[in-house]
């Protein structure tokens, strides 16, 4: 059998409302058992704490000294001070004097030809990247000073310690 639609909605309202009230009466009924049964709770521990009226526990004096820190005297250091780990390194070993002699460097110069005009001798050199012309009596770079020019050799001085120093030079061109 059908139902017409308001029949239907006037069922289904009855309905729910049978079921609003069947949740409200049960957690009701819930809260009251728990308030009854709570008071009973409360009754029985004022009863029994009536019954046997013990004295409260007695609390030691807790003994509170070893637990306080120190108080250090002439303590003057502050907690921020920088340390340094750095330790200085030996001194070095002095040389006797007579192990050590000063020389010259090696002459930086290379023999790239020479030319014999009116008596007089020319020489070229090249040191990295320039060229020198020089004849006897020229100073190079405040360094070296040329003394003299032979056939086969030029004497150079080196200025800084006034040393000696030769290089070989071939024949004239």
């Amino acid at each position: 059998m059908a139902m017409a639609p308001k029949q239907r909605r006037i069922v289904l309202v009855v309905l729910l409302g049978a079921t609003l009230s069947a949740t409200a009466w049960v957690n009701f009924a819930q809260d009251n058992a728990d308030v009854s049964e709570t008071q009973a709770q409360a009754r029985r521990t004022v009863e029994h704490q009536s019954t046997t009226k013990k004295a409260p526990p007695k609390i030691e004096a807790l003994a509170l000294e070893p637990l306080q820190r120190p108080v250090l005297e002439n303590t003057k250091k502050s907690l921020f001070d920088s340390k340094s780990w750095y330790v200085p390194p030996p001194p070095p070993k002095a040389l006797p004097p007579s192990t050590f002699t000063p020389t010259a460097p090696p002459l930086p110069f290379n023999y790239m030809g020479k030319m014999l005009e009116d008596g007089r001798t020319t020489v070229f050199l090249t040191r990295q990247d320039r060229n020198f012309v020089v004849n006897a009596g020229d100073t190079i770079e405040s360094t070296y000073r040329v003394d003299e020019i032979s056939t086969h050799f030029m004497t150079l001085t080196y200025l800084p310690l006034n040393i000696k120093q030769t290089l070989q030079i071939g024949e004239t061109n």
